[in-house]
This record gives C-alpha cells, structure tokens and sequence, in this order.
C-alpha cells in the first residue's frame, strides 16, 4: 500500500490562517503573531473572537447541490480520494498542491488546476497507464479547496471572508453581516482579483424570483461591492406584491414589475402610468400599453397599475356552502347573467329559495326571492346595484318539531309524512299540548295554523301549542297559589 501524504502539510495547505502548533511547550514552532492580530484577540473578549473567527474564516460544508463533475474546476487545496487496483489496492488521499498540480506517489505530478474533475480523471488515466498496464482508477472529489473572497460597500461587516467553491454571492454578504439600509441588493458588482468585471449580481431576483442565474458562484480572489441604492420606485395598484423596490437604469418596465411579482390576473396592462422626474425636478405622467410596448425606463419614481374592476358594480354571493364570493360586473350585466356565473351549484342548493337584496327606486333595502331556475329560463330578472347580495341556501332536508311535545329538536324530511308523522316521532304531544293543531312556520317567515293529517313542506317548524285545558289549569294553579299567599298573610296579620 502506498503511503499517505503527510497530514500536516495538508492541514497546513487547507487552513492558511491557522497557526501551526507542533509543541506546545515551545514557541520555537510556533510563527509569530503579527502585531495587528494580537491587538485584535487582547481587544475581543473570547466568545466574541471566536464568533468573528468562525463567521469569516471558517466556511461550512454545506452544499445546495451535488458537485457536478463536468463543471466543477480544480483548484489549489482541493483534496482527493484516489484509488489504484493494480494487484493490490492503493488509497490516497491527495491535495492539489499550490503550483496546481495533484502528486501521485509511484507516477509523478499530473497538471489538476484549471481542469474539471472529469478532465483531471482523464488526465490521470492516461498517466497511470504509461506506468500499469491492467489497472482501475477511481478518483472523487475528498474536500473542497477554501479561498478568500473580499466583500465592500454597504455591508454591516465588510472586509476579507473565507468561502468554497459552491458558495454563492448571497452567502458572501451573509457572512459579511448582511445588507445595510441603504444597499444596492440588484446591483452588486463583481470584480477578480486582477481588477476585471464580471457580471453582477441581483440578489432581489434571486430571493424574490428565484432566479439562480441572478446569484452567481464566487470564485478565489472575488471581490464582492454592494454600492448604495441609487434609486427606488413604489409600485402600486394591480401588482402581485406592491411596494417599494429597486430600479436599475435601462431596466424595461416588464422587468421591473417582475420583481414584484408581476401583475394581477385584473391588471389592465394597456393602460399603466408611468411618473417620471425629468431634468428640472418636474413630474411627468406617461401611459404604456405593455401588450404592444417595451419601454426602457430612467427617472422614474412611481408605477401605476390599474384594474379592470375600477368602475364596476361589485356584488356578493354567498352559497350554500356559507362561501362569498365577490364578483364584479359591467353595467350591462344583470341578476340573469350573475346568476349564470354561480349556477355551479351542486344537488344541495335550493335553486327555489334563493333570495336578493338589492335597492328600490328611492334606495330603499329591498328583499325579493328569486328562483334560480326560473331566472336562468329567462323568465325572471332584475337589475343590479352596487352592494347588492345574492343568497343561495342549501336544500333543507329536515323539519323541526318545537312546543308541547316530548322530544322537540330537527327531523329528517319525507315527502309522504304528514304533522302527526313527526309529532310521533317526537315522542308524542306532552298532557297540556294542543293535540288537534299546531302552527306550521315556513323558512321565509309565513305562519298558519293546521290539522295533524296536513302536509309541511322542507325546512317547515312543527308548532305544538298549549291546550286549553291546559292554560285553564295553570289558570287554576295560579289562583290557588293566589289564595294560600293572601290566607298566609291573614294568618300572620292576625297573630
């Protein structure tokens, strides 16, 4: 078996800040601190030293994916797991060193940096095959290379951090503390370590789109500048999040509305007003149809929406499953054409006993039973007002028995019974209930009196009223009651 590179010379290649300790009862191996760094760890108390040390100079493994061989790039202080088969096996685990070349014990230096993982693969196939014969290689990625990235601008923390290869611009400004007030989030500048542009970042995409292309990956030598925010427009009317938000110069008004969300499923996008500053401090007001344009805007401060809705007549529905709905209407449309747009309703809908509430001529309340059924026949309609309601209830498919009865409560409907069916099954009238009549209540108010062998109807209330020997006896009991009183105050008169 092949030996293992030494560990410590790895550690030190990996960790470039941390000081090598080979004897703790010596300094002779310890470097010497620089003078700025030992001020800094006299200055911080311990715990907070420590959550310094660990938020920029200690990068987590924690992937948002897995490494893709095909694009990840090799680099200085990557480490890899090697494997040879050739009689017996052989394990390695080997850095690229820091001229970009990965050392194989038995083959020699085979160029890594710059190369993907499954070019590098390549390359060393045909390296060890100028040695071996028969052979298998396997090659993994061990342990991502650390470098450091430079974060400025309107951070709360800038200065030099320490990232990996899979981390992102939105984790380099996390670490550097986050955005203050008055950031740029959508337009962070990105330069390399020789002073060459690279294209931004926009983390308001990212974080509010989810655009991954907006939040690229950083790289060794990045230098991260969030400058200030420079200009700001409030988004208003049929947006899908409206508020405040960020405008880059050149940016069209399409883009800018995404960035909120895009527009409402309402949105009248023929007609959104535009403010803008012009030279002289002066606000003014345009109008684009973005169906047919695409305007690059500059200066601007407010963006309008509208409706589709605004101007017309707004009204409730409420179903039977207690659900309101608000529906909009244009002037033209009437209780025939609302109705039309609620006739999915499903078998428990009483289409007979829906009612409206709408306005007279002189705006009076007015309340009308409409029977859907009919209105949608065309044989019954109305016009509409603003505010006006239409209730549909639910089939009821019960009656109720109340009064003198033994078991007063809701009783399921049948066609074929009659009051003295459903006083039965309420256990019978009591002995000072009304046997011969009751007094049927219907759901819309109505009252009457009828015999026990009538018919109700859904929803109806079964009555069952005192008797008339029943209220001559309570009659009785209350005179009875009278007397004793007025004997007993006699009674305790005289003594």
């Amino acid at each position: 078996m092949l030996p293992l590179l030494g560990a410590p010379s790895v550690q030190a290649q990996l960790n470039p800040r941390e000081p090598l300790e080979t004897d703790r009862s010596t300094d002779a191996a310890r470097p010497r601190e620089p003078e700025a760094g030992a001020l800094l760890r006299r200055s911080l108390p311990t715990p907070q030293r420590d959550d310094l040390r660990r938020q920029r100079f200690i990068s987590a493994e924690v992937l948002d994916v897995e490494i893709d061989a095909s694009t990840y790039v090799l680099g200085p202080h990557d480490v890899l797991a090697v494997m040879i088969l050739v009689g017996e096996m052989r394990l390695e685990t080997l850095p690229v060193l820091a001229e970009g070349v990965v050392l194989v014990p038995h083959i020699g230096a085979v160029p890594a940096a710059g190369m993907t993982l499954e070019k590098f693969r390549d390359e060393l196939r045909r390296a060890v095959a100028r040695r071996y014969q028969n052979f298998e290689l396997y090659c993994y990625l061990a342990e991502t290379r650390q470098f450091r990235v430079f974060v400025t601008g309107e951070v709360n923390a800038p200065g030099t951090l320490v990232a990996r290869p899979y981390e992102r611009i939105s984790d380099a400004v996390e670490r550097a503390g986050g955005f203050t007030e008055q950031a740029s989030r959508r337009s962070i500048e990105l330069q390399t370590s020789s002073g060459a542009a690279l294209p931004g970042a926009d983390l308001d995409a990212y974080y509010l789109r989810g655009e991954i292309a907006s939040n690229p990956l950083v790289r060794a030598g990045l230098v991260v500048h969030v400058p200030p925010r420079r200009h700001s427009v409030e988004l208003t009317g049929a947006v899908a999040v409206p508020g405040t938000y960020e405008h880059r110069d050149g940016e069209t008004l399409q883009q800018l509305l995404a960035i909120a969300g895009g527009m409402t499923m309402d949105a009248d996008s023929r007609s959104v007003a535009v403010d803008e500053m012009g030279p002289g401090g002066e606000i003014r007001l345009h109008v684009y149809d973005l169906t047919t344009e695409t305007p690059a805007l500059r200066n601007i401060v407010r963006v309008s929406v509208p409706s589709q809705l605004l101007g017309r007549r707004r009204v409730f529905a409420i179903l039977p499953d207690d659900q309101r709905h608000t529906l909009y209407l244009s002037p033209s449309e009437t209780l025939h054409d609302l109705v039309r747009r609620v006739s999915l309703l499903g078998a428990e809908a009483d289409l007979a006993e829906a009612r409206l509430v709408t306005r007279n001529e002189d705006g009076g309340r007015l309340e009308i039973p409409v029977d859907v059924q009919r209105v949608l026949a065309g044989e019954q309609d109305h016009a509409l007002y603003d505010g006006d309601v239409l209730s549909v209830p639910a089939v009821r498919d019960y009656v109720y028995v109340s009064g003198f009865v033994a078991r007063p409560g809701r009783y399921a409907y049948r066609a074929d019974w009659t009051i003295g069916d459903y006083v039965g099954e309420a256990g019978g009238v009591a002995a000072t209930g009304n046997r011969d009549k009751a007094t049927v209540l219907s759901p819309n108010g109505d009252k009457h009196g009828a015999r026990r062998g009538e018919s109700v109807r859904r929803g109806d209330t079964i009555h069952i009223n005192r008797s008339t020997g029943g209220k001559i006896a309570i009659s009785l009991g209350i005179l009875t009651n009278v007397s004793a009183l007025v004997i007993s105050i006699v009674a305790l008169t005289r003594n």
